[in-house]
């Protein structure tokens, strides 16, 4: 692939391949399989689906290459189609352009589709009355004819993918269903057979199951969770929606001119952000407003010159090609002074220079556009769902990582002033919920406040950077041997560390002819399983012909075959980091040329000894820590986007990981109704508005009542920067302590941890273990480690920074000892 997958899209295109792999064989023996990636909103389907074609056509790390493959790509539009095949050419190594074929109903007419291509083609142009489906004088096969011919060419090496992620504009579900059912039922009267091999991307599981219909065909499942997503940084945090309080008060120009001022907002940071962090290009968001239909006579009921009057009142004057439409029955058109072109959907993320995107409906399908920041719709209520499928291709990230140091810089705005509280409800409902058809894993508020930090503090930011803080499950677990390549491999290519990459090979490959050398003085047969064409143990059984009696057993040695050996050698580099390549460096470096096989089964022997794997993620662990120890300095001073590549292998060990804590420049987060003075993040007001429950706000009252408060955080749970304490229950889980309290020490300061204890919470007694843990560590660098509750007026608070408590908190084991750590004050 030309550009780097997330690593559950790698996963996920690997175990395509493998299902494949299965499907193919019982494909060949007439057994209908389909094989479907469901996966979220926002996940890149059709990128990891890219990767399972790239990889198909030219093999990679573990993956054998199986050229003569023919993919047929079906979806509901030719909007649908450009971009997949736009993204395909974008993103493999291994499919030309002339490989990438667009089936035109005009001029197609092949008596079987080619190996090694991908061919697009969508519903609407095979309907009954469509010259793809009559033939006739001038076409000698139908398109149904085409597929059939190829199905009983090399059944096992036709993939039909069916993109029923997505749904055409203007395509009615009694249009397209019977036409890609006849792709999976197969169709008698057109002289087609059911595909034997399927690949599906959905959404949901259900919704292909729905299409499949009660074809009797095996499903082979592969699914992306909305957390995977979460965690990839792939998709915004938050989405804010603004709506109109009184319908009966005419208000869409004003939210439009409010929602052009919040473009111009995201502008001006994004502009700020990219340049500060030296990001390739500068992301520039982009203004998406939808009108009403027209009438025959009329464009839209939206009146257009208007619009653009109230966009240019904030944005400045609009040139050509900064204002585009999407309207499907006009090119050219001009309004408000501006001369506004047609754009397809899919051009308008790489079209840089468009900042204003008119459009009706079309930009539900078809478009990808993470460039799009804010949203204004003047249409009616009756279009929630069109309104919640349109969101969902609004949320990728435009950098397809989340910002860590700007929040506003994860979220996007939407206006909807004609949507009152239960209509905007059921847009809110299809958005919050990832099982839904158009579900986003992504959260949504109707209104978000922007805090910075605050300047009287200043000082005590520098202060809270030189503390520590942990992560917990932030990132998908990779294996020791896996991160520590990663590592090496990374630090290289950054010029931090040109020799960095050989050497840990280095390591690895002598630890490995090490343990190879003990293995062949210690296990029996050794030389024999290794040496140059190896062998399998297998038994023969003589039965007598006739009663069909067992006449003898005996046990011999087959002579493996040269496809068995390089099978063994694949398996053997996915056992020990996949994707890496380690085992080519270990063939490259030990190998006898006049006996090549000999090396690859002796690693795979090396490999299969139970002890091999713990002894390199021991080495692998060690080395990761020395060469992170070495280079975190420079790695810190990288621009944010490789810094966070760096950042998620130290996340992704599986356990909890210490850091310095890092605070952002800017939060969002929902309005409260409580003002409160001398939070660390502040309104342009100097406020914070939080809401507290009773007995948080009786412990806040206390703690601002002494003498040595300085300041204080609400701390947010589960955003990036909280602080996080690890604890055990069941596993290790991350504890985000609700509060963090300033007090003057000294010339200096000191930091307390509070968290007001709610007795029917039944884990804070493993959140106070882990707290005591915790103080174990870093004592030295915290003042008091709070855990109070209210019982009745009255506030108790033990503390675990305290050795006798700690001592008394280590020895919990289930909630009820929790009132002993009380017993004590």
């Amino acid at each position: 692939m030309k550009f780097e997958l997330k690593d559950f899209q790698t996963d996920s295109a690997r175990c395509i391949l493998d299902e494949l792999d299965e499907a193919r064989v019982a494909a060949s023996k007439a057994k209908l399989q389909a094989v479907v990636l469901s996966a979220p909103t926002g996940s890149g389907k059709t990128i990891t689906t890219a990767a399972v074609i790239d990889w198909t056509f030219g093999g990679a790390d573990g993956i054998a290459a199986r050229p003569d493959t023919t993919f047929l790509w079906l979806s509901d539009s030719p909007e649908l189609n450009q971009q997949s095949k736009s993204k395909l050419l974008a993103a493999c190594d291994h499919v030309p352009f002339h490989r990438l074929v667009t089936v035109d109903s005009e001029s197609f007419d092949e008596e079987r589709l080619a190996p090694g291509h991908v061919y697009f083609i969508n519903t609407q142009l095979l309907g009954k009355d469509k010259l793809l489906t009559k033939g006739g004088d001038k076409k000698h096969f139908t398109f149904w004819q085409t597929v059939a011919n190829t199905i009983a060419a090399a059944p096992e090496n036709f993939i039909l993918i069916i993109d029923e992620a997505h749904r055409g504009a203007g395509v009615s579900e009694k249009a397209r269903k019977p036409i890609m059912q006849k792709f999976i039922t197969g169709s008698e009267v057109d002289g087609l057979p059911a595909v034997p091999l399927v690949l599906g991307m959905s959404a949901t599981p259900q919704r292909f199951t729905e299409l499949l219909g009660t074809s009797q065909r095996t499903q082979r499942p592969v699914h992306i969770s909305p957390d995977m997503v979460r965690q990839s940084g792939l998709l915004k945090d938050l989405i804010v929606v603004t709506t109109n309080k009184e319908e009966s008060v005419q208000s869409d120009l004003t939210h439009l001119q409010s929602a052009a001022a919040r473009w111009k907002h995201y502008r001006e940071r994004w502009d700020s952000y990219c340049t500060k962090e030296k990001e390739k290009e500068i992301v520039k968001p982009v203004l998406v407003v939808q009108v009403q239909d027209g009438t025959e006579n009329t464009l839209t009921a939206t009146p257009l010159h208007d619009v653009v009057t109230v966009i240019q009142r904030e944005t400045g004057p609009l040139a050509v090609n900064e204002i585009v439409h999407c309207f499907q029955d006009k090119e050219e058109i001009q309004y408000g002074g501006c001369i506004i072109r047609r754009m397809d959907a899919s051009r308008i993320q790489d079209s840089s220079d468009v900042k204003v995107v008119l459009f009706k409906t079309a930009l539900t399908t078809g478009w990808d556009c993470p460039r799009a920041e804010v949203m204004m719709s003047f249409r009616r209520s009756v279009d929630a769902t069109t309104i919640a499928q349109l969101v969902g291709r609004m949320i990728r990230t435009p950098l397809a990582r989340r910002i860590e140091s700007d929040e506003a810089l994860n979220v996007v705005e939407l206006f909807l002033p004609h949507y009152d509280t239960d209509n905007l409800e059921n847009v809110l409902s299809a958005l919050r919920n990832p099982e839904a058809h158009d579900g986003t894993p992504t959260h949504v508020t109707t209104k978000a406040v922007e805090y910075s930090r605050n300047p009287a503090f200043a000082d005590v930011f520098e202060h809270l950077s030189t503390l520590k803080t942990y992560s917990v499950n932030r990132a998908p677990k990779m294996s020791d041997i896996k991160r520590a390549l990663r590592l090496s491999g990374m630090l290289m290519q950054e010029g931090i560390a040109e020799n960095a990459d050989e050497q840990m090979r280095l390591k690895f490959t002598d630890k490995l002819s090490s343990l190879g050398s003990g293995y062949a003085k210690e296990v029996k047969e050794w030389s024999q399983t290794v040496r140059e064409g190896g062998e399998v143990e297998v038994d023969v059984t003589s039965v007598a012909i006739g009663p069909m009696n067992v006449t003898g057993r005996k046990t011999t040695r087959m002579l493996l075959s040269e496809e068995n050996i390089d099978q063994l050698y694949e398996e053997a580099g996915r056992m020990l980091a996949s994707g890496e390549g380690l085992h080519r460096t270990y063939w490259k470096r030990f190998q006898d040329k006049a006996k090549p096989n000999e090396t690859k089964l002796e690693l795979f022997a090396i490999i299969r000894q139970g002890a091999t794997l713990p002894a390199l993620e021991k080495l692998a662990e060690a080395e990761f820590k020395k060469l992170w120890e070495a280079h975190k300095g420079a790695i810190a001073k990288l621009p944010a986007g490789e810094k966070t590549r760096f950042q998620q292998l130290v996340l992704a060990s599986g356990k909890a990981v210490e850091h310095e804590w890092e605070l952002p420049d800017r939060i969002v987060e929902k309005p409260g109704k409580h003002v409160w003075k001398d939070h660390l993040f502040v309104s342009d007001k100097g406020d914070f508005e939080a809401d507290l429950n009773g007995w948080e706000k009786a412990f806040m009252k206390w703690t601002q009542a002494q003498g040595d408060f300085v300041c204080w955080l609400r701390n947010l749970p589960r955003r990036d920067w909280a602080f996080c304490v690890p604890y055990e229950n069941g596993g290790e889980k991350p504890f985000y302590p609700d509060f963090l309290i300033v007090r003057k020490k000294g010339k200096g300061y000191v930091v307390d941890i509070l968290e007001p204890h709610d007795d029917t919470r039944l884990d804070t007694w493993a959140k106070v273990k882990g707290l005591a843990k915790f103080a174990d560590e870093h004592e030295v660098s915290f003042g008091r480690l709070m855990v109070g509750r209210k019982v009745g007026d009255a506030l108790e608070v033990v503390d675990v920074a305290d050795h006798k408590i700690r001592e008394k908190a280590r020895k919990m084991g289930a909630p009820a000892d929790l009132q002993s750590l009380f017993d004590l004050l």
